[in-house]
């Protein structure tokens, strides 16, 4: 199994060396949507999430929208919202079937370089979910402050994801439930599809860290590798990834197994 895992990480790898100029994301983070000004980007994905607890597993299905608006050439409005469907559920967890609660955020450019052989851009931004269901904790939000770079030298594209989350914060006790730290590096580059002008090809290679320092218990980290895939049209993409858990310091018994996206993207 491990060779397999190998073998596959090596072939993305190559694809991302030997392909020409992208024009391809980050798939698991939103941060990086950067519609034109009076443009709207729409995303739509299926997560398959399995954690595993000793020999047991749980098996959730996300769906999460994701809407991104250009109110300026430097300002980006962003709302999330999905449905988690639970599948197989053989521990002791309980976890229900549910709509997620609204997520809105806002992008602001801070810098942004351009010169013949790359661009260079930073943008901030800030964004917080907000208890809009029934099921909702009350007066409980996760704000989130982040950092977005991107880097495209030539034909590369580098994508570089970081946030600082405050989940389940309450505001009447002014505290979260945790604080976690999250990190990601999305590489790209394109593959020229033969008779098809406007299409690409691009493979994506991601690499994730999270640490998680609950307000009861101990703090914990773990990261993903993650191969994956665009299909990139002027209007269009078809998105793939597959999320493999390395180096996992979870304590409470949870295990995260593999990840699998699928989604697509609209511009409009």
């Amino acid at each position: 199994m491990k060779n397999k895992i190998q073998g596959f990480l090596l072939f993305f790898a190559l694809l991302i060396f030997i392909a020409p100029k992208t024009h391809a994301e980050g798939i698991s983070v939103d941060a990086g949507l950067t519609p034109a000004q009076d443009r709207i980007i729409v995303r739509m994905q299926y997560r398959n999430i399995i954690n595993k607890m000793g020999d047991n597993k749980m098996v959730m299905h996300m769906m999460p929208v994701v809407v991104a608006y250009g109110l300026s050439p430097d300002i980006t409005l962003m709302m999330r919202n999905g449905y988690r469907a639970v599948g197989t559920n053989e521990t002791m967890m309980e976890m229900q079937n549910s709509w997620m609660d609204p997520f809105f955020m806002g992008k602001v450019k801070l810098f942004r370089h351009n010169t013949r052989k790359y661009v260079f851009g930073l943008a901030g931004f800030a964004g917080t979910s907000f208890p809009a269901w029934n099921s909702s904790a009350a007066k409980t939000y996760s704000p989130v402050l982040g950092l977005n770079a991107s880097f495209r030298p030539n034909y590369w594209a580098f994508d570089l994801n970081s946030a600082y989350e405050w989940g389940n914060y309450h505001t009447a006790e002014k505290s979260s439930e945790a604080r976690g730290l999250q990190l990601n590096l999305a590489i790209s580059r394109n593959l020229l599809i033969p008779g098809a002008d406007n299409l690409v090809f691009a493979p994506v290679q991601e690499f994730s860290f999270v640490r998680s320092r609950p307000q009861n218990g101990e703090t914990h980290s773990f990261g993903f590798i993650s191969p994956g895939f665009q299909v990139v049209s002027p209007h269009f993409k078809f998105e793939g990834l597959y999320q493999i858990p390395v180096n996992s310091s979870e304590t409470t018994g949870v295990k995260n197994g593999g990840r699998l996206i699928l989604g697509v993207r609209f511009m409009f």
